[in-house]
């Protein structure tokens, strides 16, 4: 939880956000994000991010084994035993963070980002593959470097391993 209030606090200082919103876990699997609708300047926007295909408000323990598997397609060699970084409140505080982000740059495109997790679930660099604005990437970045993760194991034991972040964002 304290990623939640310190992530909070990034984005409303960066962004000048004026309110803060609960950052709850729902009970039902949230496997997209839902359509956002603002109004600017009598002009409705739509906004749009479509994230992972697994529920977001799960941790990796909480995940089906079809689940983890969609997750281990995204590493070439996921050996028996062997499990991937992931964020240790799942994704549902990072993708919410974010929305709040895109609320305020309003940026259409993909943003991919890799992760570099530590053995401790620490994020020690992230590196931008492709992204809708500089801006985005440098807020989504810090986003990530201030996530703990569960550390990957390899062999049974924690390793340092990418950790690949995909989003794409859409204003209509």
């Amino acid at each position: 939880m304290h990623f939640l209030n310190t992530a909070r606090v990034f984005a409303t200082a960066a962004f000048g956000l004026l309110s803060i919103c609960c950052l709850a876990q729902t009970l039902r699997p949230d496997f997209g994000r839902q359509e956002a609708v603002r109004r600017i300047d009598s002009v409705t926007r739509r906004l749009e991010m479509e994230g992972s295909p697994v529920a977001s408000n799960k941790r990796y323990s909480e995940l089906s084994p079809e689940e983890k598997a969609s997750i281990n397609q995204y590493y070439e060699k996921m050996e028996p035993g062997d499990e991937p970084p992931y964020p240790r409140d799942g994704l549902k505080p990072i993708y919410d963070v974010i929305e709040d982000g895109q609320r305020k740059l309003l940026v259409s495109g993909e943003l991919i980002l890799l992760a570099t997790v530590s053995a401790t679930g620490t994020v020690t660099e992230v590196k931008a593959i492709g992204s809708p604005s500089q801006e985005m990437t440098k807020f989504a970045a810090s986003v990530l470097l201030l996530t703990q993760f569960k550390p990957a194991l390899c062999q049974g034991q924690p390793c340092k391993m990418e950790y690949p972040f995909r989003v794409v964002f859409s204003v209509r």
